[in-house]
């Protein structure tokens, strides 16, 4: 009998009332070794075949030793002393329903790439080798090809410029070992020689065996950067053009250029004058004085204080008298910038007194509340000069 069972493809075999092996065919002792590894639910419907419950039963389980799920075919018959067996026949499931998940989800993947190529942004996935794992159409028009075609390409083998290229590989591999995204603006030139940018942004993709792949989205922004180009390009045109006007108007201003230098002469007329309005004379040993005749302004305050700081500093002045003998009024601006004048001489190191303080100057500054307690006043040079050179340098 086992060379009949055994020229049968499908695994056959026969069990006893207890269950247990009687016969099998090398395809089932392939299958399941030499036992009766039924699954659990071909053992019941066996059971039940045994007791007369019935005498066909057909089940789709997989086998006590984890096989691949399989048809069950049960028949009960008898031997001539009446002892009941089981026949038993295993073979392929009905892989309708498996039929049925595949097919929908070769419908829903069909419906992903309809998606996907609707789109007309770039997408696509690349490997730790910059090698496309998934490319829509957008992209695959870029290089005149299909998806399917650019799939397993390598970054180097569609961009035309290498250094471009090492560009986009490096910004993947950052994705890639960091697991951060990446938003940046990248040139490609096409094939053909055309030049595009684009706004793209990369994002890390985990797959469920642990790799990490990069997810590239692309927003072609060429036009946009061509407007900045020419506009850019405008720019420097009318740069141009306006540098040629200039030069035009330089070549007609002859007589501009003349009322500047005259305008220049004036202003240092001006700047002469306002220094002989307060001129500063070296009375003793590093010792000088500054008569103040007429209004101080805050130009000519300004011009003076800078003398005056200067000839402190270069000339290793220690005191300084300001006379004001010529100065018949006082305000309260110009009473502040003489205090003003006075503080930036104490912070050189030397020090200040103020002479020849007319009766009117001193009730006007007594009536503006002008605190001069903290200043040295004399009543004339002279006497400055002589405190100042008994009471030698500042400290």
């Amino acid at each position: 009998m086992h060379a009949d069972l055994d020229a049968f493809p499908e695994p056959l075999a026969v069990l006893d009332a207890s269950l247990q092996l009687r016969e099998a065919n090398l395809a089932w002792r392939n299958a399941f070794g030499e036992a009766a590894l039924l699954a659990p639910e071909a053992a019941e419907a066996a059971r039940a075949l045994l007791g007369g419950a019935q005498s066909r039963a057909e089940i789709d389980a997989t086998a006590s030793n984890g096989a691949s799920p399989q048809r069950w075919t049960l028949l009960r018959c008898s031997k001539s002393e009446g002892e009941p067996l089981v026949f038993v026949h295993a073979h392929a499931a009905d892989d309708a329903a498996q039929r049925r998940r595949e097919e929908a989800l070769a419908e829903e993947l069909e419906l992903l790439r309809n998606f996907i190529d609707l789109a007309p942004n770039l997408m696509f996935i690349k490997d730790r080798r910059s090698r496309y794992v998934m490319a829509n159409s957008a992209l695959a028009s870029c290089y005149g090809m299909t998806p399917a075609q650019v799939v397993h390409a390598s970054q180097h083998e569609l961009t035309a410029s290498a250094d471009e290229a090492s560009g986009f590989t490096s910004v993947d591999r950052q994705v890639i070992d960091t697991r951060q995204p990446v938003v940046i603006e990248e040139k490609e030139t096409r094939p053909n020689g055309d030049v595009h940018w684009y706004e793209t942004v990369k994002k890390p993709l985990v797959r469920r065996s642990g790799e990490v792949q990069v997810a590239c989205f692309c927003v072609d922004v060429t036009e946009r950067q061509r407007a900045q180009d020419a506009l850019q390009s405008s720019a420097r045109e009318l740069e141009a053009m306006a540098a040629a006007a200039r030069r035009e108007a330089d070549e007609k201003s002859a007589l501009a250029a003349e009322l500047d230098r005259r305008l220049a002469v004036i202003q240092a007329q001006h700047r002469q004058i306002l220094a002989l309005s307060a001129p500063i004379l070296e009375v003793a040993d590093g010792v000088v004085g500054v008569p103040l005749i007429g209004a101080m302004d805050e130009e000519r305050t300004a011009t003076l204080t800078e003398r005056l700081l200067n000839i402190i500093a270069t000339r290793q002045v220690r005191s300084v008298v300001l006379d004001l003998s010529a100065l018949e009024t006082i305000d309260t601006r110009t009473a502040d910038r003489l205090v003003g004048i006075v503080r930036a001489i104490g912070l050189l190191g030397a020090r200040a007194a103020i002479t020849g303080i007319q009766p009117a100057v001193a009730h006007t500054m007594t009536s503006l509340g002008i605190d001069l307690s903290s200043m040295v006043t004399m009543r004339t040079p002279k006497d400055a000069i002589r405190l100042f050179s008994a009471t030698g340098p500042a400290r």
